[in-house]
C-alpha cells in the first residue's frame, strides 16, 4: 500500500496506518463508482437505441409515436 507523504511527521504510526486504510477505501469506492457509472451509461445507450428502433417500427406501420410525458 502506498504511504502518505510525510505521514510520520504529522501523525503517529497508528494514525498513519488508519489514514492509509481510509485512503485505500476511498480509492476503491471511487473505482466502484466509476465502474457503475460507465455500466449504467452503457445500459442507457442500449435502451435509447431500443426505443429508437421501436419508434421506427411504429412509424413504418403508420402508428403515431406517443409523446413523452
Amino acid at each position: 500500500m502506498a504511504r502518505i507523504h510525510d505521514c510520520s511527521y504529522l501523525y503517529d504510526e497508528e494514525n498513519c496506518a488508519a489514514l492509509e486504510l481510509e485512503r485505500a477505501c476511498y480509492n476503491e469506492m471511487e473505482r466502484e463508482s466509476v465502474e457503475y457509472f460507465y455500466a449504467a451509461e452503457e445500459e442507457i445507450q442500449r435502451q435509447r437505441e431500443r426505443i429508437r428502433q421501436l419508434e421506427n417500427v411504429l412509424t413504418e406501420n403508420g402508428i403515431p409515436v406517443p409523446e413523452e410525458s
